[in-house]
């Protein structure tokens, strides 16, 4: 029993593992088409695919749970809007004018963005040491979005900007689907917030095609709305609320750093990005305030033994 159970609690690792790995894949080939095909078409036609692959497993569950769905439909749409939407549409945008590698590191600040959204929306306690590691990271995320001039030319880069709002974006969704009835949670709600995500970005999408630049139709443009679709959003997403579901958001959230660790991999072997100076010293801040609120974290685990 005692091995079956050690092996039980593998399994949340392994899916968050998975699933930041097809992020961080993500981040890097959206930067290599990032030029011929446009933001808003990957998000929607990515999407799409993920709809088309995961209707066959999630249309029974849905409707198995639609009056729940309703009783909780607030959430849902917040959920699909957060989630599906924004988050990977932001990225999108902000890949635009900036280095995969800085939207990768950024990434890093998702645990802490995460106590800051428990904080401010759910009034859940953040600890003095908590403030501190939130505090020391902080200064990281500032040396990357500034490009390391943050205290001899402080100015924001805007796409660093947008980048650092969708990782809000994204800490917002993971604290909120925690609060979805269990029925609800895994394949329902991964099949709620997708076709509804889906839909929310349609009109932005006629909008882009109309008035910016249109989708091609290319080998390029099928193969990584191919990908995004099944890997970095169904399998991905499918993966994350398994994990959520099991060690909750503070604790996945600690995987968010394994996409840097992917990201900066492939970015140096598929685009010849290079870490800058400012990107090491930032990378040391976020590093060592991770390792502060670890430390806090592990405390108050012996404190409660």
């Amino acid at each position: 029993m005692t091995t079956l159970n050690q092996k039980m609690t593998w399994i949340p690792v392994v899916l968050a593992i998975i699933a930041t790995m097809s992020w961080a894949g993500n981040i890097t080939l959206a930067k290599m088409v990032n030029e011929s095909i446009p933001p808003i078409g990957l998000a929607f036609w990515r999407w799409t695919v993920a709809s088309i692959v995961l209707a066959p497993f999630v249309l029974r569950p849905m409707i198995k749970q639609w009056r729940l769905f309703k009783d909780n439909i607030r959430l849902v749409l917040l959920l699909a809007l957060f989630g599906v939407a924004g988050y990977n549409t932001l990225v999108y945008v902000a890949l635009k004018n900036t280095l995969s590698t800085n939207v990768v590191i950024l990434q890093s600040a998702s645990p802490l963005m995460i106590l800051l959204v428990q904080f401010f929306l759910l009034k859940q306690t953040t600890t003095l040491r908590q403030a501190l590691a939130i505090g020391i990271s902080a200064i990281g995320v500032l040396l990357i979005i500034t490009k390391g001039k943050l205290i001899t030319d402080f100015t924001f880069g805007n796409s660093e900007l947008i980048a650092l709002f969708a990782i809000l974006v994204w800490a917002t969704y993971s604290v909120f689907v925690q609060r979805l009835p269990d029925d609800l949670k895994g394949l329902p709600i991964l099949g709620y917030t997708v076709f509804i995500g889906t839909a929310m970005l349609l009109p932005v999408y006629i909008a882009e095609s109309v008035f910016v630049e249109t989708m091609p139709l290319s080998f390029e443009s099928i193969a990584i709305s191919l990908y995004t679709g099944i890997f970095a959003s169904g399998l991905a997403f499918f993966c994350w609320n398994a994990a959520l579901q099991r060690m909750g958001a503070a604790k996945t959230g600690q995987f968010m750093h394994l996409i840097p660790v992917f990201g900066l991999i492939f970015s140096m072997l598929l685009l010849g990005e290079r870490l800058e100076n400012y990107h090491y010293i930032g990378i040391t801040f976020i590093v060592v305030g991770l390792i502060v609120a670890n430390l806090a974290s592990r405390k108050q685990r012996l404190q409660s033994t």
